[in-house]
């Protein structure tokens, strides 16, 4: 049943695969001849507003450092162009990408859940591709106002003169996206609306993983929707680390880096810790505090 129930959790963090030992949101990196540390710190996409956690530690590391870095540029250009990727062309809608019967499942949760009605649904929630429509579920279910983490982190690194950067331009995230086929975003979403009870329990567990650093808990719960799409982890993860991983060792050679990417992008053979200590750096775990 996870198979379905963490697939819209994909944009909110991605797969890892630490030991119990190493389990950490942030890291230091050292070593090949740096002369002053930077820093890697994984995040959630977003959290509810009294779930968002931003350890101390974090707050210090970016105070100290002499670039803020995130994975996307965070503006309106980058909004609009997010916003094509997850909705679906003119003249497509989830509709017609169901039966009628599939759609109504999905309306009568919207319904019987959020006292979404069906017209309300159609305007605005039908013409976004099944993945956003998951994303949507669980920002819903969580009845509270929700905090992003990029945003917030920009604003913080901006509110203390930190400069700020990108690691790629918002096109290559939605390029990435879009390798998702549409037939299995539709399966998801209507496994996930069967079993939303459950969903909206994993979501929650998942919040209280993220602070404690139970990144174990973290991997198990992503990993299963993906297992069965290799060329969606490929041009989701392991390709975006891979053109990554020589800006990240530009930025850190000549400076003080805080680089803030989605949590699982952290880990796995082709994820951002074993490439970097590939290329001879030394990761850190840095013991965050509540």
């Amino acid at each position: 049943m996870r198979k379905y129930l963490a697939v819209f959790s994909f944009i909110l963090v991605s797969v890892s695969g630490l030991v119990a030992q190493e389990s950490s949101i942030l890291w230091e990196i050292s070593g090949d001849g740096i002369t002053k540390p930077s820093y890697l710190f994984g995040t959630l996409k977003f959290t509810g507003e009294k779930e968002f956690y931003f350890p101390q530690e974090a707050k210090d590391k970016i105070k100290g450092a002499d670039l803020f870095v995130i994975e996307d540029q965070v503006d309106h250009h980058a909004q609009h162009e997010l916003n094509k990727a997850l909705h679906f062309p003119k003249g497509e809608s989830l509709a017609t990408h169901t039966t009628p019967e599939q759609y109504n499942q999905v309306v009568g949760l919207f319904e019987q859940e959020f006292g979404i009605s069906k017209a309300t649904f159609q305007t605005k929630y039908a013409h976004l591709k099944p993945l956003a429509i998951s994303v949507a579920m669980t920002r819903l279910a969580l009845g509270e106002g929700v905090k992003f983490y990029d945003i917030e982190l920009l604003r913080f690194a901006k509110a203390n003169k930190v400069k700020t950067y990108s690691l790629e331009k918002i096109e290559r995230e939605a390029a990435a996206l879009n390798s998702f086929p549409i037939n299995e975003q539709v399966a998801a979403l209507l496994h996930g609306v069967i079993y939303f009870k459950e969903q909206k329990e994993e979501f929650a567990k998942l919040m209280s993983d993220y602070p404690q650093g139970n990144l174990e808990e973290i991997f198990e719960y992503t990993l299963h929707p993906l297992d069965n799409n290799q060329k969606f982890i490929e041009a989701f993860y392991f390709k975006r680390n891979e053109e990554w991983l020589p800006k990240i060792e530009k930025m850190v050679k000549d400076n003080v880096a805080f680089i803030s990417v989605g949590i699982g992008h952290l880990e796995g053979e082709r994820g951002l810790l074993a490439l970097l200590k590939s290329k001879g750096y030394t990761l850190t775990p840095v013991k965050v505090s509540r």
